[in-house]
């Protein structure tokens, strides 16, 4: 089964905090549901931790998470703390974004 989480309603429109994403990918790793939909609707900023760090746990995580709903805000954070990975010389790509050969899930 899958659940979808309206990230607005647990952090309003900001995302400030490494503790309070992995409190949250605590309690995601405590569902029973096998897969996971984060909407990201009303989520105006993401600071560069909170994205590196949610980075971070959904590459730990036993479920299967989809994001949908990115601002482009949003978006140009995940792919800053992503080309910082690869400038560094690790291989990623956990963007979301459509200008990304990933796509957003409907």
């Amino acid at each position: 089964m899958t659940n979808k989480i309206l990230l607005s309603e647990r952090f309003g429109n900001n995302i400030f905090t490494r503790n309070t994403i992995s409190s949250f990918f605590e309690s995601v790793e405590k569902q029973k549901d096998k897969e996971i939909i984060l909407d990201f609707s009303k989520i105006e900023f993401i600071s560069r931790s909170c994205a590196d760090e949610y980075i971070k746990k959904k590459e730990l995580s036993k479920k299967k998470i989809l994001e949908v709903n990115l601002s482009k805000e949003v978006c140009e954070m995940f792919k800053a703390v992503e080309n910082q990975y690869n400038e560094a010389g690790y291989s990623i790509s956990f963007s979301f974004c459509p200008t990304n050969k990933k796509l957003i899930p409907a």
